[in-house]
């Protein structure tokens, strides 16, 4: 089922946010993590709703209660941080109301639904706009009781708002648009949409192992059948700076791929997911239960996942409730490839006025991998094309500002610097983890390079292939 980002600028800003979580830093915490919109714990069904603590903690001032596949909170004051984003639509619109043209400030209820219309509790929301176009019914009710009720399927994505300001004046929680007057629901108390968490013991999906040249493939029915199937706690933050405490259910990673070979120390562990995101571990870092254990969870507090954030997902739970970063959390897991190759971890220092971050290997992985942008540089010394997977230099940068010119250093000290207006925006300028096919870097190259399109629209000033790229400084 095709999702919809609830911001409109997502592919950009979120593959530049997700990897930085686990960056060891100097630095103060950022504004863009201070506007982040808080997150905390999912609930698993809406009938649940009154006994699970929501994923957004308490807020203050107006609260609309919100459910369908799981339930939640809106208050006013994450109201506030969210239309703060220009991608949020929020802003002046104007409707008809009993003949009378109005002015209001507001929202697009999708952006609301999207907290409800499948079991992700995590930001960003994601819509489901099939799902609405296919119809559902949704409840409004206001705090005097007066209720009304819609189906999506008679409405277009964006004819319902909420709005919090009417004819220039502030007002509590309001439901508005071109629609019918009795849509239009003051003081608003709940929105509730007959949604249900779907039940997957039964779904067909496969999980496949990949050890050598051997093979073995599971249903979910099977691996919870498992002798190595446990349920326990566990929490990951994101990379908004909030964390989620579940009781993950799965099977150790460790005890299936035992089934066919030792994991050792220094073997590679790549998860693959169903959207191309992979992950590399080291053998010791899966092997490492002082804390806790990694698993491939399909359980998320006793509710089977869908298939995003699931139907796997790669978690550590333990009595002990281990934390962990969310960029090393694969998520929607189809395949586990272990190779008898020792994992490389490397660290790429990042330099700005606010000080130095440092990424190691799975950071920079987690946002590669989400890019997955390709392009074939022409080797001169011999005369060949050399296609690079990477991210665009500007998009590793994202979230970084105030700054003219970016200087890339090899491990030698070898240094090229580049104006920053001619990286931005471009896409045919990559730092590059992987070869076109997604193989490993020659060692004369790891643990990564700056790599440019042939064919690139823009190449910039002074730009070289610089190997072995371990620092980057702006200035």
């Amino acid at each position: 089922m095709k999702k919809k980002h609830l911001m409109k600028d997502l592919p950009v800003l979120l593959i530049a946010l997700m990897f930085f979580a686990a960056c060891q830093t100097t630095q103060t915490d950022t504004a863009a993590q201070s506007k982040a919109a808080e997150t905390a714990e999912a609930v698993s069904t809406a009938e649940k709703a009154d006994d699970t603590s929501h994923a957004t903690p308490k807020g203050e001032g107006w609260m609309v209660k919100v459910s369908g596949v799981r339930a939640d909170e809106v208050w006013e004051s994450n109201f506030e941080k969210w239309k703060d984003d220009p991608s949020s639509g929020y802003g002046d619109y104007s409707f008809e109301r009993k003949g009378e043209a109005v002015a209001v400030k507001a929202m697009p209820l999708k952006n609301i639904v999207a907290m409800i219309d499948d079991a992700d509790a995590t930001m960003p929301y994601v819509f489901n706009e099939k799902l609405w176009n296919d119809g559902y019914d949704l409840t409004f009710t206001a705090a005097d009781g007066y209720s009304a009720t819609a189906n999506t399927a008679d409405f277009g994505i964006d004819e319902l708002f909420l709005a919090d300001m009417f004819d220039g004046e502030k007002t509590s929680p309001m439901l508005c648009g071109n629609v019918t007057s009795k849509l239009w629901v003051k003081n608003l108390a709940e929105i509730s949409a007959a949604l249900s968490a779907v039940s997957l013991a039964d779904n067909n999906f496969e999980l496949i192992l990949e050890v050598g040249t051997e093979s073995g493939s599971y249903t979910i029915k099977e691996l919870e059948n498992m002798d190595c199937y446990i349920e326990d706690k566990g929490n990951y933050t994101n990379s908004y700076g909030n964390t989620f405490d579940f009781v993950w259910g799965g099977v150790k990673i460790v005890n299936l791929i035992n089934e066919y070979s030792v994991l050792t120390s220094d073997m590679t562990v790549t998860v693959e997911a169903m959207d191309g995101y992979a992950m590399n571990y080291s053998g010791e870092q899966l092997l490492d239960n002082s804390d806790g254990d990694w698993i491939l969870a399909f359980k998320e507090d006793g509710q089977y996942m869908p298939e995003d954030p699931g139907y796997i997902r790669l978690v550590k739970v333990g009595p002990q409730n281990p934390n962990f970063t969310g960029h090393v959390s694969a998520r929607m897991v189809k395949k586990i490839i272990i190779k008898d190759t020792a994992f490389k971890n490397f660290d790429l220092a990042i330099v700005s006025k606010a000080g130095t971050e440092v990424m190691d290997a799975q950071t920079l992985m987690s946002g590669v991998t989400n890019s997955r942008t390709i392009v074939t540089a022409w080797d001169k010394k011999q005369s060949v094309d050399k296609p690079y997977m990477g991210m665009p230099v500007y998009m590793l940068l994202e979230r970084y500002s105030g700054y003219s010119r970016v200087n890339i250093e090899a491990a030698d000290g070898y240094t090229i610097s580049l104006s920053a207006d001619e990286l931005e925006g471009n896409d045919d300028v990559i730092i590059a983890m992987f070869k076109g096919d997604g193989s490993d870097l020659d060692e004369s190259e790891f643990p990564l390079v700056v790599a440019w399109d042939k064919n690139a629209a823009l190449v910039p000033a002074g730009i070289k292939a610089v190997r072995n790229v371990v620092k980057i400084t702006l200035e």
